[in-house]
């Protein structure tokens, strides 16, 4: 009796096409443009996975933390910590790229005997307006330090709606000595600030890691016109 012996996987295309198969050959040539589309769009979408995040993120948090010009340890300020760019945006009034261009006035927002400034109004003059409009010059009062430095560019994420109410019942409070409808917070404290430096935009988990390593939204060098592109979407 003769026995049969099956053909190897290695000589099976040259049976069934009559062509060799090896690195010269379409057929393998074939099979490693396939396999290297496949892995081109996986590296593509784990790549995307961080912009996904960053633009759209998901729900805010409320969280407690220091504030002051060095950060400091929690306190019962209680300000959100939004996921993304676009929930940021959703929550702010205005959105601007702008350079700081004076300290206006500081002040202690709730007196007592003995407060110190915790409030600080900047003038700032506004380079563009990345959502809503408004003058060339407005104030930002900035109460989460490190504070907003003259001279420096920012894209600031800013809302307002001041309000003191009556003292008594309520303790007393201070509002700012600028025009009110002109004169902004930050939103969510240092959350709505950031440095722009050589045309790459910096949060403030990026630049002072130790004191907002809480933060979700990780801006760290990211190109200025990509980050306001961001802003459209």
């Amino acid at each position: 009796m003769t026995r049969r012996v099956r053909p190897s996987r290695s000589v099976e295309p040259l049976l069934q096409t009559g062509e060799p198969y090896g690195p010269s050959s379409n057929s393998y040539l074939k099979s490693v443009s396939r396999r290297m589309m496949v892995l081109a769009i996986i590296v593509v979408a784990i790549s995307a996975i961080p912009v996904l995040v960053f633009v759209f993120g998901g729900n805010a948090w409320v969280h407690s933390y220091g504030t002051g010009n060095n950060g400091g340890q929690p306190t019962d300020k209680r300000l959100f910590d939004y996921p993304s760019i676009s929930a940021l945006k959703g929550n702010s009034t205005l959105v601007i790229e702008a350079t700081v261009t004076a300290l206006s006035s500081s002040y202690c927002n709730n007196p007592h005997p003995g407060c110190l400034a915790d409030n600080f109004d900047f003038q700032v003059n506004a380079i563009s307006y990345l959502k809503g409009s408004g003058p060339e010059t407005v104030y930002v009062v900035d109460d989460d330090g490190p504070l907003l430095a003259v001279g420096s560019k920012y894209v600031l994420f800013l809302k307002n709606g001041w309000t003191c109410l009556p003292s008594p019942p309520a303790a007393p409070c201070i509002l700012p000595p600028t025009p009110l409808d002109k004169t902004f917070g930050t939103t969510g404290g240092a959350e709505g600030k950031f440095l722009v430096q050589n045309d790459l935009v910096y949060g403030y988990k990026a630049l002072y890691p130790l004191e907002f390593d809480w933060m979700r939204l990780d801006v760290n060098g990211v190109p200025l016109a990509q980050f306001e592109a961001a802003l459209t979407l």
